[in-house]
């Protein structure tokens, strides 16, 4: 499946908006603006907040995120807004339910939202004893994709380009995702040369990506897999992305999710993972 001409055009502003926003590797770090727009990285004072052991560890992880990527911006960089709620939490997109709602993220108010109950459940499965912890923090670091593709200007693009070619929307979305998953991989990398990760710890992250792929979602519900209606990736894609970011370090490799977007090759994958799930559930 190619592209059409002005979609083309569209994913190629994508990919140098990041890049034109100032976000390197850790080599070209600077001081963000003091007279940039932030916003501080702890929760609301609602109450709606949950309380213990992996709702904190939450916060802590999204308050290093913040740290993390503030520190390669430059100016221009604003800090997400972290709810953690047991119940709900209000965005300038609304509000927001936590009851069977994975992490959410709105750009109106660099807001992301992660329902404590969603970390808990059996794709992840943390505990107040932090099992799984590294599985957390990867889908956080995931989350903070989002944030960097709405600051840096790559998120309303690509809103742009779906609203124009509504059939493209959906691979679209998987480029998006596999964005996402890459800068997450980037900032795992940096706690790993910090020698925090445990042994484990990248085997917790894969294996979480491995469950969410659309194709092992399919698979696992007892579906036909469409690849048509995939909108986050494979399993294999989005390991692979991970290990993109993991592996170079760099803002830049991770825009070239955007050129398979453009060739093709997100379609053919993304198809030959449909055809291995409904091989799979017809043996």
């Amino acid at each position: 499946m190619r592209l059409p001409l002005r979609l083309i055009a569209a994913t190629s502003a994508v990919a140098m908006a990041i890049t034109v926003a100032g976000c390197g590797g850790s080599d070209s770090a600077s001081a963000p603006d003091g007279a940039a727009e932030t916003v501080a990285a702890e929760t609301t004072a609602s109450g709606s907040d949950a309380e213990g052991n992996l709702a904190g560890f939450m916060k802590d992880i999204g308050a290093e995120l913040n740290a993390y990527w503030a520190s390669d911006w430059g100016p221009g960089w604003k800090d997400a807004v972290v709810k953690v709620p047991e119940e709900s939490a209000g965005t300038a997109c609304g509000t927001i339910s936590a009851a069977g709602t994975g992490p959410a993220y709105c750009g109106a108010d660099n807001t992301m939202v992660l329902p404590v109950a969603f970390f808990r459940d059996q794709i992840v499965g943390a505990d107040e004893d932090l099992n799984n912890d590294a599985a957390v923090a990867a889908i956080l670091g995931h989350e903070f994709g989002h944030h960097i593709q709405s600051i840096s200007g790559v998120g309303e693009a690509v809103s742009e380009a779906q609203a124009e070619i509504p059939d493209f929307a959906n691979m679209l979305s998987v480029a998006n995702e596999l964005h996402a998953d890459c800068l997450m991989g980037i900032w795992m990398s940096s706690v790993d040369d910090e020698k925090r990760l445990e042994p484990g710890d990248l085997d917790e992250a894969l294996a979480t990506l491995e469950k969410i792929g659309d194709d092992k979602l399919s698979e696992s519900a007892g579906v036909e897999a469409d690849a048509a209606t995939f909108d986050h990736g494979t399993a294999e894609q989005r390991q692979v992305w991970f290990g993109v970011g993991f592996e170079t370090q760099d803002v830049e490799a991770c825009t070239k999710v955007y050129d398979d977007l453009e060739d093709g090759t997100l379609a053919e994958e993304l198809q030959a993972g449909a055809d291995a799930a409904n091989a799979s559930t017809t043996d």
